[in-house]
């Protein structure tokens, strides 16, 4: 099985040319026992996992890739990466996006107790950012041409969007607006379309949804004091 996945990887070929091969296993162990060891052999090898979600497939959830159980051993080896060639943001914000995920796991617990409107309006505003990501930037559409392929810049650019605009509302909470009044506006709605509505060439636009997200923030306070 090693010998298998280690032709995978970047190479110089006879000719010259470099080049490099990927090498995707799918696993499907009986009863979805994931301590089979072939199952257990193959992550151990390849350090990255993608745990397919039939939810999220009913759900038209695409790619139906689970990113509680999903996971990669390679973030420190491509860090430095995405450092030099994207953003020496991208790591921390990846960092913070994954957190987020983490804590709407959590609350959904309660939630499917008691509902989400007993809760206060920090938590509510996770909820809501946490849609955001799954919407605006887990979700993909396989047939739009701005969608298919993303761009490692316009990923960080989103990333940066979507946390920038988690942050000015932490701040009107903070100061006592409650989740109600924030989601009256549409900027939520409109951060999800980013991905469509900013083409891949034209980056520069995601400056204008910051400005856009400024007056939401300035809006909520002339409005509500």
């Amino acid at each position: 099985l090693a010998a298998f996945y280690e032709r995978a990887g970047q190479m110089r070929t006879l000719g010259g040319d470099i080049g490099s091969v990927s090498v995707i296993g799918a696993v499907s162990p009986q009863g979805g026992d994931f301590s089979e060891p072939v199952t257990m052999n193959t992550k151990r090898f390849v350090r990255c996992f993608w745990g397919l979600d039939k939810a999220l497939a009913y759900a038209r959830h695409y790619p139906a890739i689970n990113w509680m159980e999903s996971y990669s051993e390679y973030e420190r080896d491509l860090s430095a990466w995405y450092a030099k060639n994207v953003d020496k943001q991208f790591a921390q914000d990846r960092t913070k996006i994954i957190a987020l995920l983490n804590a709407e796991d959590k609350l959904m617990e309660t939630v499917k107790l008691i509902g989400s409107d007993v809760l206060p309006d920090d938590q509510k505003l996770t909820l809501e950012i946490t849609r955001v990501i799954r919407l605006g930037f887990l979700q993909q559409n396989a047939f739009h041409k701005d969608d298919q392929n993303v761009p490692p810049r316009k990923q960080f650019l989103m990333m940066e969007t979507i946390l920038y605009l988690y942050k000015r509302s932490r701040e009107l909470i903070a100061q006592g607006h409650p989740m109600s009044i924030l989601k009256q506006d549409p900027i939520f709605e409109k951060v999800i379309a980013i991905k469509y509505d900013i083409p891949n060439d034209a980056l520069e636009m995601f400056d204008e949804y910051h400005e856009m997200i400024d007056r939401y923030y300035e809006n909520v306070l002339a409005k509500n004091g």
